[in-house]
């Protein structure tokens, strides 16, 4: 019998972890399996599925998802020996690779970083004050700069400290 790779336990996790984080108003952003058997870590990173930006995960969120999830996994024993299970929300200097990472971020300053091969190039700094799955709108000091997503390569809050 063969033994599931840490691949194969990451999708298995995230099949487990993704529809309970969902049921508690929270989106998987990652589920990362590592270790061997009898120690492995199980890292979970989750967010809030509404986009706004006050909405914030809390402990009690983490929490809830933590304990539901280990129940889970301890039923079905999908992971053979022990694990230690961490669920975590991303850190503020996250990079924001995806429409609803900036959607989350609106009303904050950003450092946006474009595609090299763009005219353009290099980054824009401002504050996002619009985000589609298309375009972003950032207001900078010479005004405000529309930015097609496919030409943004990422993006970073520029934290206030």
């Amino acid at each position: 019998m063969t033994r599931p790779s840490n691949d194969d336990l990451r999708r298995t996790v995230e099949e487990i972890a993704g529809p309970i984080a969902e049921r508690l108003g929270l989106e998987l952003l990652e589920a990362k399996v590592k270790g061997q058997q009898g120690s492995r870590m199980v890292r979970l990173v989750v967010d809030a599925v509404d986009l706004d930006p006050e909405v914030l995960v809390g402990i009690e969120d983490i929490a809830a998802l933590s304990r539901d999830v280990e129940a889970v996994l301890d039923e079905h024993d999908p992971i053979a020996g022990g694990y230690t299970l961490e669920v975590t929300s991303p850190g503020a200097d996250r990079p924001l690779t995806r429409p609803r990472d900036f959607a989350r971020n609106r009303g904050r300053t950003l450092r946006v970083e474009l595609h090299a091969a763009e005219p353009e190039g290099g980054e824009v700094l401002g504050e996002l004050t619009a985000a589609t799955e298309t375009t972003l709108t950032i207001a900078t000091p010479d005004g405000d700069r529309d930015l097609a997503f496919s030409d943004v390569a990422r993006g970073h809050v520029v934290l206030p400290w």
